[in-house]
């Protein structure tokens, strides 16, 4: 019952969203009433998720629901960065938890607090619910704009709501329980986690012991490079890898092969999982500083450590519809460092 008393609720508030499309031909730069509108919602919509996932990790302790909410404080961030952008005044007038312009906001987030307090089983699940909403509103949102800046920020959001979604199956699947959609329909659902829900390595601890060079030995050439933060909690990935596609003949390059690409991913962590941002990195010429570099995000990582010699990257990068992971493992898997298998620490 109180499921559905959710679902109610959310169709309610988010309706408005829904179902106004584009009205008409606009100018480049300027948002029709129905951008603008979604685009302030999207901002304390991010917010709604970011308490939530900040009270639950004061009740329950696990540190998917820490990692996330500092995630979902980017997912703002980027939110706040167009708003700014297009000269929108921002619905965010307190950063205290709980607090909305939107009233219906307000009592949604009391609903969802309600929802996963009971069990930690209740509270995953509560999880799982505002991801396939937010990944509902990013789609719908995608669709009604034809403004790249909102385009790119909404898929980039999207990439980390699935990559959200798919870890808060993985706890759900791990306690033993199949996972049924509550928002998205189930088929949506399916596609998105596919073989992509981690189970959590409990017990294992990201440390500054994992800084190293990682690849996956069927792809050769390949790989990453990982060095942690442990203070700000902090995780740098430089990814060395390929374009989805080799060049033509014809194009050459003077350094390197036309074809190589070097991405990088940053974000914070917490127990065995890391939620990262991809960025591209493009424009730039050997050793000069002109033209400027041009760095965009375009993608989320979700990366997850077993143990101190292997992991798994999944990574989610909408605009190019590429979704996948990767084992990894050290390039020199008898130099563990100073890693440990630390236990995760106490609530």
């Amino acid at each position: 019952m109180r499921k559905s008393i959710l679902f109610c609720l959310v169709l309610l508030i988010f309706n408005p969203i829904i179902v106004v499309g584009q009205q008409g031909n606009q100018n480049v730069g300027e948002l029709d009433s129905n951008e603008e509108s979604t685009l302030v919602f999207l901002r304390e919509e991010e917010k709604l998720a970011r308490d939530a996932y900040f009270s639950m990790h004061e009740l329950w302790g696990k540190p998917i629901f820490s990692n996330i909410s500092e995630s979902e404080q980017k997912h703002m961030d980027a939110m706040l960065k167009k708003l700014v952008l297009f000269e929108i005044e921002d619905p965010v007038s307190s950063n205290e938890p709980g607090k909305f312009s939107n009233p219906q906001l307000d009592q949604l987030y009391d609903d969802l607090l309600d929802s996963g307090s009971d069990s930690l089983l209740d509270a995953y699940q509560m999880g799982a619910f505002i991801e396939e909403m937010s990944i509902q509103e990013l789609l719908m949102a995608i669709e009604e704009t034809d403004e790249p800046p909102l385009m790119n920020a909404y898929s980039n959001v999207l990439a980390g709501s699935r990559n959200h979604l798919r870890a808060f199956v993985g706890h759900i699947e791990a306690m033993g329980i199949d996972y049924s959609a509550q928002y998205l329909g189930q088929d949506e659902v399916d596609d998105i986690v596919g073989d992509f829900a981690l189970e959590p390595a409990e017990g294992f601890v990201i440390n500054r012991g994992l800084n190293d060079a990682w690849f996956n030995p069927e792809t050769g050439g390949q790989g990453f490079f990982i060095t942690v933060y442990p203070e700000p909690e902090l995780l740098f990935l430089g990814w060395v890898t390929f374009d989805t596609e080799r060049p033509n003949e014809e194009v050459t390059a003077k350094l390197g092969g036309p074809g190589q690409r070097w991405l990088t991913a940053q974000g914070t962590f917490a127990g065995s999982q890391a939620e990262l941002t991809i960025t591209n990195t493009t424009e730039g010429v050997f050793d000069s500083d002109t033209p400027q570099v041009a760095s965009e995000s375009f993608g989320s990582i979700l990366l997850q450590f077993d143990n101190c010699a292997s992991g798994i990257v999944i990574y989610d990068i909408p605009s190019l519809q590429l979704t996948g992971s990767i084992p990894i493992r050290r390039v020199a898997p008898d130099q563990p460092g100073l890693c440990t298998n630390a236990q995760e620490p106490s609530p």
